[in-house]
């Protein structure tokens, strides 16, 4: 069982608030604005170390108060971990693992698997091709710390060389301050390239299975990463030096993976450009159940599945699918603002394994 507990300390609008959570499927139902999505929101965030619904963690701070707190209580691999964020008003914030602080949030990560469905991840689909990445990314890093610790030396490289430009641009340094920075970045890329390219292959394999499983047509959806060849350190050297020029007048590094694009199709069609409401909502249903077999196929632990009121926005087939598609043994967390209906829907909470709470509006 992977989340044991949660608590939530003038979180959101959680002034004090713990929950027990089952191995099985546990429910939290009631009206809107009632909590809900953020007891979710504090589960993502102990395990990943970042929000799904914002980039600044302050927001989360009930307002007057001048500290946040969120505890949970893990297991992995049956060893037992106490994640704490301690979050001040003053913007210092600290990850506490076990009693000790967390050096950085990349130490969370992979502790925990979660995978998130909500309409705050409806992003990866209509969003930009940053948005893309970051999830992929993110994906990714769960399976292979090496990923992880490759992209925070490449950012930090990249960081290093567009600084340069900038300080060349006002001729405070020669030229030479941006090239030296160059092999760095060929050198982290090309090994980011090479691993994303495997891992992409990967994940679409799942996606196309899972999307045969769904919908009976294996061509449904498609993940297309570009470029579609990685290039080798002398290409990417290459690269490089041509671009040069044009890197000075616009102050950017413009060759590497930080700008690789994920286009996603449906049915032969850029999702983007020319998916319908419905065609996005499916999409991001089979990229996020794609996303749990993979976690589950590469690291050997089942994710914690986040549902964040699903049955609101598929039918009772699409719905019942999804769950059936989960299959048993794996820890499942819905919102939902009526039980009555999440049991029309198939969720049964009669296990032993199985909670459910009713949350009012404070």
């Amino acid at each position: 069982m992977p989340v044991k507990d949660i608590s939530l300390r003038n979180f959101r609008n959680h002034q004090q608030s713990r929950y027990e959570l089952g191995n099985g499927i546990t429910v939290f139902w009631g009206e809107n604005g009632s909590g809900k999505t953020a007891i979710l929101e504090a589960i993502y965030i102990l395990s990943y170390g970042r929000s799904f619904r914002t980039n600044k963690l302050l927001e989360t701070l009930q307002i007057d108060s001048d500290a946040m707190n969120i505890t949970g209580n893990f297991v992995r691999k049956k060893n037992d971990y106490r994640i704490e964020l301690n979050q001040l008003q003053d913007g210092k914030k600290r990850f506490i693992m076990n009693g000790r602080p967390v050096r950085g949030t990349r130490d969370l990560i992979g502790l925990n698997p979660v995978v998130v469905l909500s309409p705050e991840e409806q992003i990866i689909t209509k969003g930009a091709p940053g948005n893309r990445r970051a999830y992929f990314d993110r994906v990714f890093s769960v399976v292979n710390r090496d990923y992880v610790n490759l992209l925070i030396e490449y950012t930090r490289s990249l960081k290093q060389r567009n600084t340069a430009l900038l300080q060349l641009a006002m001729g405070t340094v020669p030229v030479s301050a941006v090239t030296a920075w160059d092999e760095p970045l060929v050198s982290t890329g090309n090994k980011i390239w090479c691993l994303r390219k495997k891992y992409c292959i990967e994940f679409v394999e799942i996606l196309q299975k899972v999307a045969a499983d769904f919908t009976g047509k294996t061509t449904a959806i498609k993940i297309i990463l570009f470029p579609e060849a990685v290039l080798s350190l002398s290409e990417h050297r290459e690269e490089m030096e041509k671009n040069l020029k044009g890197d000075c007048r616009r102050n950017t590094t413009r060759v590497g993976p930080h700008r690789d694009q994920y286009e996603i199709r449906f049915n032969g069609e850029d999702l983007r450009k020319f998916g319908s409401q419905g065609e996005h909502k499916l999409s991001l249903v089979l990229i996020k159940m794609a996303e749990a077999m993979y976690i589950r196929n590469n690291t050997g632990m089942a994710p914690t599945i986040l549902l964040d009121d699903l049955f609101a926005k598929l039918d009772f087939k699409r719905s019942d699918q999804v769950l059936s598609a989960l299959g048993k043994g794996i820890q499942t967390i819905i919102t939902g603002t009526d039980l009555v209906d999440l049991k029309k829907r198939g969720i049964d909470l009669s296990g032993t394994e199985d909670k459910s709470y009713q949350l009012g509006n404070n």
